[in-house]
């Protein structure tokens, strides 16, 4: 269960600085759940047996006769590793899940968890169009309970919350993890928190909190992250987009989590954009107590690293395959920043950093155009370092399969610990493999790093899902 997991998302007010907010009262929670032991740190437990899960979209996948309807997976973690003969395929065919298949629906992307009911099981929230959807944990794991968010309506007044941008994480420090939401009140993008524990019937939060960023802060939200970059174990609000006072220049603000609402912290400049929300992951790269963010820009060929202090972000700095040490060259439709994800994969007590070029061409260009690549960089105690930086493509020794055209290996990566025997295993997804079926690669690491050596992949049909369509392994969540 985690209550530090990334959200690319909104988020929220607070009572502070003249903004209104719902009391918990307000909006009726439902009874509390006794919890299972807690799984530590920022991975998914969605059955609640102290292993990471891992959610794997696959948004073009045929259900029944309905073409790319889309499917979404979660493969188990247990004291071997990923069980593929346990994992839960659900669409908008499974029982309990609104709506229905419908051709093109592309039911997406698993782009957030956590506990959202306060139950003490892991939650999954699945994005398609303009809307939200809850998949809830239980013992059995994600079977198809599900909710899905109201666009607005939690009050007579409230604003309308977008789909586009969301994310989950505890920033009121009560235990429950909230949702975050990019909300619109009719003149101004700002944030939306609907404070959890959600009701699992109608989605009400326990409270409502809407913060005007572009009056209180002067930034108008395109996307926020959730992460504890001040390290005070409250969650607290990464928001990006254009500066009001600047002529629309790319920047954000941090909005540290508390109790009683959001405090504004420390303002910070681009590379945000305004109207994108991007790959981003948290985790402590220079062991300094501060979740430190890592978001990709894939249109720019460029990571960006943005370092927590006490008051937010402390210092940044952007990477390239133009950057000193980086593998790789420097070029158009890399999408270098495809993918991102952040695990100590050497196990030197520094997470370190896992990128995503989908669009990476190998050394023949007519025959592994758009084929992909991962490159790790290391962390340290000032950080990221290009020092023994490494890259690999299908064609690296022990990965199964080859680089060939649009495979896209590196659309999606995680870092997870599923067997818990203190050697993560790197998760890296290929959407465009054997023609957009698409397939999941896994890495083995130890005190040499991430290897080749030891390599496994598997598509949608091992997990029990649909043959047709799939784009598998575009997206994790976990």
């Amino acid at each position: 269960m985690s209550r530090r997991n990334l959200t690319v998302a909104a988020v929220c007010a607070t009572a502070l600085g003249g903004i209104t907010a719902l009391a918990p009262s307000a909006v009726s929670a439902p009874s509390a759940v006794a919890a299972p032991a807690a799984l530590t740190g920022n991975h998914a437990d969605f059955n609640g047996d102290g292993y990471p899960d891992l959610a794997i979209g696959a948004h073009t996948a045929t259900v029944g006769a309905v073409k790319r309807a889309g499917v979404v997976t979660i493969a188990y973690g247990s004291a071997t590793g990923l069980t593929y003969d346990t994992a839960s395929v659900v669409s908008q065919a499974t029982p309990g899940v609104p709506g229905d298949p419908v051709e093109d629906g592309r039911w997406r992307e698993v782009s957030g968890f956590g506990d959202l009911d306060g139950d003490g099981y892991d939650d999954l929230v699945v994005r398609w169009v303009e809307k939200n959807m809850v998949l809830w944990g239980s013992k059995d794991g994600i079977t198809g309970t599900a909710t899905a968010l109201p666009t607005g309506n939690y009050t007579p007044t409230d604003p309308k919350l977008l789909g586009g941008g969301f994310g989950v994480g505890d920033v009121n420090g009560d235990g429950v993890d909230d949702f975050v939401s990019r909300a619109n009140d009719g003149y101004s993008y700002g944030v939306s928190v609907l404070l959890g524990p959600l009701d699992r019937d109608t989605a009400k939060p326990a409270g409502l909190w809407h913060r005007d960023t572009p009056k209180l802060d002067k930034v108008q939200t395109s996307a926020t992250y959730v992460g504890d970059m001040t390290g005070d174990g409250i969650d607290d609000i990464v928001v990006s987009g254009g500066v009001v006072l600047g002529n629309g220049t790319p920047g954000g603000v941090v909005l540290k989590g508390s109790a009683n609402g959001l405090v504004k912290g420390s303002a910070f400049g681009g590379p945000y954009e305004h109207g994108n929300s991007y790959p981003a992951a948290f985790g402590d790269l220079n062991k300094d107590g501060h979740q430190d963010l890592v978001t990709g820009y894939p249109d720019q060929n460029k990571i960006y690293v943005a370092y927590g202090g006490t008051n937010g972000v402390s210092s940044s700095r952007a990477y390239t395959q133009a950057s000193s040490g980086v593998p790789g060259t420097d070029e158009a439709g890399d999408k270098f920043g495809s993918a991102v994800a952040v695990g100590d994969t050497d196990q030197d007590g520094y997470a370190d950093l896992i990128i995503g070029a989908s669009y990476e061409t190998g050394s023949d260009a007519a025959t592994t155009s758009r084929s992909g690549a991962i490159t790790v960089l290391r962390g340290s105690a000032s950080g990221i370092t290009t020092t023994g930086a490494t890259s690999f493509t299908q064609n690296a020794a022990g990965i199964p399969s080859t680089s060939e055209n649009n495979d896209s290996f590196g659309a999606a990566t995680a870092v997870l610990d599923t067997d818990r025997n203190g050697s993560p295993e790197v998760y890296v997804g290929g959407n465009g493999e054997d023609g957009y079926k698409g397939r999941v690669w896994k890495l083995l690491t130890g005190a040499s790093g991430v290897t080749g050596t030891g390599a496994a992949g598997f598509g949608l049909g091992a997990l029990g899902g649909p043959v047709g369509g799939g784009n598998f392994g575009y997206r994790f969540a976990g």
